[in-house]
């Protein structure tokens, strides 16, 4: 079995790359704000100026090659930025030194051990060197992109961090080479290479699924929750509620009293910023808890509380107090609550939810 030359394969990664540095231009140029395909692009154009700069790059010199292994440890810093940009993160971070530097650090430390006369200088030790470096880098670009923050919202990050890493094993084939009777700079050169031709397409695909992903999300969140106060709707409701039918669990029925007289005596963006804070409040409270807040419509609110809590009684004291506090219009509404508790018979959550109802209209009528 033969292989292709290192020569054909660097031109099969570099028209690849530049296909995909295209495709990242073109959806840019669709939405300038879209800054992620700018650094997406740019590692890919930049790979392929590194691809040719190995071929025309004085064979032994050190300036220009430590140049050339900066920038290609810089292509592998970028999708992670791009990444983080689409996240709305800071795209450029400390960290991302370290890769820059342990690829230029692999292919100058022969060099530097040379001129210390600690290691005579070889092709051998420097193909493992070499390869270690480009390791090191792109195994922590790989695994920021795949495992850091962020990286279990999409399922396209995290594929694209496992092909960086997967660029790993050819490169510890190359270091074991550099031991045995073969090619010590061909070897790394032409495993890189061979990898490209699989994972240069994997990463670069799954780069592009990032942001589909993202707006699935965000159109997924859109049906699901309430556009005006963020809590859940009647939908996201039934998507949550399965996991409060438990014995112990607690369901709170809220309302706001006479929100119509607010809106006839304040108007409607008055009644508004009451049921933006309500939601507000009552979402971050239940939050902390461990719960849920819905907005099942108009003034009516639901907080679902797992069981064991906290004392509901307590909780509902600590909502109206942070109601008060909450500066929209406080001194001029509040709000009834009623509170049920599920039970070892219940089936459905409605059943709860009915329950929570008419203990909320046994304490309006008490006001």
């Amino acid at each position: 079995m033969t292989f292709p030359d290192v020569d054909t394969l660097r031109l099969c990664s570099m028209l690849s790359s530049s296909a995909f540095g295209f495709v990242f231009c073109v959806l840019w140029l669709r939405d300038r704000a879209a800054t992620h395909f700018v650094y997406w692009a740019l590692s890919s154009f930049v790979y392929v100026g590194v691809l040719y700069a190995f071929t025309v790059a004085p064979r032994g010199s050190l300036a220009a090659f430590s140049l050339i292994y900066a920038v290609l440890g810089l292509t592998q810093v970028l999708p992670v930025a791009g990444a983080l940009a689409l996240e709305g993160e800071r795209a450029w971070r400390r960290w991302m030194v370290v890769p820059v530097a342990s690829a230029v650090l692999g292919h100058v430390l022969p060099a530097a051990l040379g001129a210390l006369g600690w290691a005579a200088r070889s092709e051998s030790l420097q193909s493992v060197c070499d390869a270690a470096g480009l390791a090191i880098s792109m195994g922590v670009s790989g695994y920021v992109l795949a495992f850091g923050p962020g990286a279990r919202r999409t399922v396209g990050r995290r594929l694209a961090g496992l092909a960086m890493l997967g660029y790993l094993p050819g490169y510890i084939l190359s270091i074991s080479g550099a031991f045995f009777d073969v090619p010590g700079r061909d070897l790394v050169a032409l495993l890189a290479l061979l990898s490209d031709q699989v994972l240069l397409g994997v990463l670069n695909l799954a780069l592009l699924a990032i942001p589909v992903e993202q707006v699935q999300r965000k159109l997924r969140n859109a049906a699901l929750r309430d556009p005006l106060t963020g809590c859940w709707n009647r939908a996201g409701l039934e998507q949550v509620a399965a996991r409060f039918l438990l014995p112990g669990a607690t369901i709170i029925a809220i309302d706001v009293d006479h929100f119509k007289a607010i809106n006839d005596r304040h108007g409607h963006a008055a009644g508004d910023e009451v049921l933006v804070a309500l939601g507000r409040e009552a979402g971050a409270l239940a939050e902390a808890h461990g719960g849920q807040a819905a907005r099942l419509g108009g003034d009516e609110f639901l907080m679902l509380l797992p069981a064991g809590c906290c004392d509901p009684s307590l909780f509902m004291a600590l909502l109206h107090e942070r109601l008060e506090g909450s500066g929209a219009l406080a001194d001029l509404w509040s709000v009834s609550m009623g509170l049920a508790a599920v039970e070892a018979d219940d089936r459905r959550i409605d059943d709860v939810i009915v329950r929570a109802d008419r203990s909320l209209y046994e304490a309006k009528a008490r006001r």
